[in-house]
């Protein structure tokens, strides 16, 4: 599939380069043609984010601590639970407040599945009690 992807790609550029040299375009037609450049683009980065799932915004709750990335290729933060002294659960995001007044705010908003959002909502309430922490 990535092949064939690539493929449409470079033909499409190919057949969009002709065009211009042979100066036998219109506006109209070079915007369509960037346009369905736009689709496979769009499948070439799914298949690259699946295959570097390091770059993915995500929330990992483990029995020493929590890891997080809130933004596409922004760096990972991570702390312990000992280090944590609250957690306030809210309708989209989940506060961590930590020992030294350090406070790390995830977003829950992307999670468009409400039984997921309740799920993961559960998850990290069913792991402050575990650790024995304030929740809010």
């Amino acid at each position: 599939m990535m092949l064939l992807a690539g493929a449409a790609m470079f033909l499409q550029l190919g057949f969009l380069l002709h065009l211009t040299i042979t100066k036998t375009f219109s506006t109209e037609l070079v915007m369509v043609f960037l346009i369905n450049l736009f689709v496979p683009a769009i499948f070439l980065y799914r298949l690259w984010l699946d295959r570097k799932p390091q770059y993915r915004r995500h929330l990992t709750l483990s029995a020493h601590g929590v890891r997080y990335r809130t933004r596409f290729m922004q760096p990972e933060h991570e702390f312990d639970w000992e280090e944590v002294d609250a957690v306030r659960v809210e309708l989209f995001k989940v506060v961590f407040v930590l020992k030294n007044e350090e406070v790390h705010e995830i977003s829950l908003e992307r999670i468009q599945n409400d039984e997921m959002l309740q799920q993961v909502k559960e998850q990290v309430k069913m792991m402050v009690r575990q650790k024995d922490l304030q929740l809010h």
